[in-house]
């Protein structure tokens, strides 16, 4: 006789369910594993015993891949705009010093337009006035200060000349 270990096999028919090896292989497949580690596990945990893989779905090689690529165009997007954001900064202070004024019309249309709202930003200034005992009435003179010197404030900020409606100074 030989001196070899036995190797104690299992042999089943899947005569009533033929598509089941096809399941069976696909699913180790997806879990990258061996058909025959995958129904071996299988049997441990249904038998309560520890099982040499994680019972849960652990994704495929290819999504592994696929989400990888994912994290790095995401990333390689990222460090592109901040590059190019960069890289136009430098341009535009180089562009003050020398630039013509038809380069400077090429820069302004390449630059987004993203004024902030100031009308928001009053109406948020003004909703915080408060004095120790509250806030501060709309028909309070410290409050019709305030929404003069900030309407003014906001007409000299978007360039215009001339005073806001309602402003005699």
């Amino acid at each position: 006789m030989t001196d070899k270990p036995l190797r104690p096999q299992l042999n089943i028919r899947l005569d009533k369910h033929p598509s089941l090896l096809d399941d069976i292989k696909q699913a180790a497949s997806d879990r990258n594993t061996t058909a025959s580690q995958f129904v071996l596990d299988a049997i441990l945990r249904a038998l309560g015993k520890p099982t040499t893989t994680t019972p849960t779905d652990t994704a495929s090689l290819e999504a592994i891949l696929a989400e990888v690529d994912e994290l790095i165009d995401a990333k390689l997007d990222k460090r592109l705009k901040e590059f190019e954001r960069r890289l136009l900064a430098e341009f535009r202070q180089d562009d003050r010093q020398s630039a013509t004024e038809e380069d400077r019309q090429v820069v302004e249309e390449a630059r987004p337009e993203t004024r902030p709202d100031y009308q928001e930003m009053r109406d948020r200034v003004l909703k915080s006035l408060t004095t120790g005992r509250g806030r501060i009435a709309p028909s309070a003179p410290q409050y019709k200060s305030a929404v003069k010197v900030l309407d003014r404030f906001i007409t000299e900020i978007q360039g215009d000349t001339k005073t806001p409606p309602g402003d005699s100074t």
